[in-house]
């Protein structure tokens, strides 16, 4: 007997009918959109399929924007307060040290969280991509042409000679190399960054949201006892379902499904070593 999709908000084939309506597609259209027959989408919908595939459940949350928890119906916030690995854009090595103990959780989250942290990435993006140094070499090029008229006088009025070479040497140190300027504006904005953090750590304000940090922990105290270069993606994927598992309890079929779902998803955000460049 089908179920009552409406009596049951938690049924992923509710939550993907509610999306696709929200949308204004089709049963068809998003179908489409996912690569499956749009009879699939119908069975999901009316409840006829309980058990949906790993690969509807990674396309549907990539097409929604939405989390798999959400889907599966173990979470009721539609959008993730955390977002799956491969979403961050974090490369392996970053991860396994995340998870493996090596980064301070605490600090990194008060890093990014300061309101002043994206203006501190953009001047080092600066700084990688030589963004200043042109405007730099025109700045040091005006002091020299400003120069050169007192070294010509220097010549022409010996009685002005050491008042000339004092004004020489403080022009000539108002010079700077083609990155001291970033190197300095990078200086200044981190340190001003770490003050406010160390104020707030001293009155022991905590963080605005440590629902990342909570997970991460988690995550890693399920991790099996390894060293970092040795964990593989199935000990991260186990350790995800796992602690997902103590959040929202669920029987052995999910959990399952939810490890095949991790794995996946950081499969996917690994690159083949065929495509490395």
């Amino acid at each position: 007997m089908k179920k009552d999709m409406k009596e049951n908000e938690n049924t992923i084939g509710y939550r993907i009918s509610e999306l696709r309506k929200d949308r204004g597609w089709s049963q068809k259209e998003l179908a489409d959109k996912i690569h499956v027959a749009a009879s699939q989408i119908s069975r999901l919908e009316s409840g006829e399929t309980v058990n949906v595939s790993t690969d509807i459940l990674v396309s549907a949350a990539k097409l929604f924007h939405v989390s798999a928890d959400y889907l599966l119906g173990l979470t009721q916030i539609t959008v993730p307060k955390s977002y799956d690995i491969s979403q961050m854009n974090l490369s392996e090595k970053a991860v396994k040290r995340i998870l493996g103990g090596n980064i301070d959780m605490d600090v990194l989250n008060r890093l990014m969280e300061h309101d002043r942290f994206p203006k501190l990435c953009s001047l080092i993006r600066f700084y990688f991509d030589d963004t200043l140094v042109q405007g730099i070499a025109a700045r040091n090029e005006i002091i020299d042409l400003t120069a050169d008229p007192l070294s010509e006088l220097k010549s022409t009025d010996p009685s002005k000679k050491a008042e000339i070479l004092k004004d020489l040497r403080f022009l000539n140190s108002q010079k700077i190399g083609s990155n001291e300027a970033d190197i300095e504006k990078i200086k200044n904005e981190f340190m001003r960054i770490l003050r406010d953090i160390k104020m707030d750590m001293e009155m022991q304000r905590p963080t605005t949201d440590t629902a990342a940090a909570e997970a991460v922990r988690g995550i890693r105290e399920a991790l099996p006892d390894k060293p970092e270069g040795d964990l593989t993606v199935d000990d991260v994927s186990g350790a995800v379902a796992a602690y997902v598992g103590k959040v929202f309890p669920m029987d052995n079929g999910t959990s399952d499904l939810l490890k095949q779902l991790a794995k996946q998803m950081m499969e996917q955000s690994i690159p083949k070593k065929g495509n490395e460049k």
